[in-house]
């Protein structure tokens, strides 16, 4: 099968690491895709240019990596729903899901609304923090995701503080959501369609004293500084099997809230002391380096690198399949 590699292109602006980064997981993929017999072709998405779109539709499937347009996140909405245009089948969530989760104010509502738990939260309006607030408080970009915008400042324990961080960061992003900080564990749970990985916990034991236990840009991205040290990921998580099955009632609810159980995603979750458990938000397509939370969560099922690739692929064919049957069946319906 001929199978096109989709991921941003970068920038000018773009540090070389992150070129690297980029392109060593889109090589990644492509090595385990060969492996498999396919024939495969790298396709770069860039800004202005949507040359890519003629050589997605000489595919027969795409493989989407493409997490943004020059670092971009909110590009990515626009990236995906062209290759719906295109037709042709491609893995990963849909264009809705990817779009509904890059705008955490309008997910949360849906999410509360469907029974999911989520912590209290509002979206700025200004530097002046809102009234009815219960502090702690967790302040990030509402368009964002894999951490960006989120450092050791992040959490505000003082109205003060909340304002000063809102003068900063209104700044540079135009949206952006205030939060209830939830202490306790924090939980990570995949899916690939309906199919549930294992649960995964990031320990925050290893932290500098006085910092706040959340997973910043530096945890994620800056290999070997203290918050990426002191970020350790385990898995299996270990709980009792009554936390486990309200975990992954609470994690399945969400993805199938935003996702409708398609594509492939991770839900981040806090556990309280007293158990009590939370969503903080639902992620589409998460990074899929052999080295990353969605690789180890399938080593532990017993998967392989290539293993999960093929699961993913196979999940975009089967949903692009039954979209396909869905629509002929549609109009064949007389009206």
């Amino acid at each position: 099968m001929k199978v096109g590699v989709l991921y941003d292109a970068g920038s000018e602006d773009w540090d070389q690491k992150d070129v690297a980064a980029v392109l060593a997981n889109a090589s990644e993929v492509q090595a385990s895709l060969r492996a498999a017999g396919h024939e495969t072709a790298l396709i770069p998405v860039g800004l202005g240019d949507v040359g890519w779109l003629r050589r997605v539709q000489r595919q027969e499937l795409i493989f989407n990596l493409c997490e943004g347009i020059n670092g971009y996140a909110k590009y990515e909405d626009f990236a995906v729903a062209a290759l719906e245009l295109c037709r042709v089948p491609f893995t990963g969530c849909p264009s809705w899901p990817v779009t509904i989760c890059h705008r955490k104010h309008i997910a949360n509502p849906l999410l509360a609304a469907a029974g999911v738990p989520v912590p209290p939260f509002m979206l700025a309006r200004g530097v002046t923090p809102p009234a009815g607030l219960r502090y702690p408080v967790i302040v990030k970009p509402s368009g964002e995701d894999a951490s960006v915008g989120i450092d050791g400042g992040a959490v505000c324990a003082t109205r003060r503080s909340l304002r000063d961080r809102l003068a900063r960061i209104l700044g540079q992003w135009n949206e952006v959501l205030i939060q209830e900080y939830v202490p306790g564990r924090e939980l990570n749970v995949g899916f690939i369609g309906r199919d549930l990985m294992p649960i995964s916990e990031i320990r925050f034991d290893r932290l500098p004293e006085g910092t706040w236990p959340i997973v910043t840009y530096a945890a994620k991205w800056h290999t070997g500084s203290p918050e990426d040290l002191g970020t350790v990921p385990v898995c299996p998580a270990s709980m009792s099997p009554e936390l486990s099955r309200r975990v992954i009632q609470a994690a399945r609810l969400a993805w199938d809230t935003l996702a409708g159980s398609r594509g492939y995603g991770r839900v981040d979750l806090r556990v309280t002391e007293g158990g009590e458990v939370f969503v903080l938000e639902v992620n589409p397509n998460p990074d899929l380096s052999g080295d990353a939370g969605f690789a180890r969560m399938a080593r532990v099922r017993g998967w392989d690198y290539n293993e999960l690739i093929r699961r993913i692929v196979e999940e975009g064919l089967e949903r692009f399949d039954r979209a396909r049957a869905a629509e002929a069946l549609t109009q064949n319906v007389p009206a």
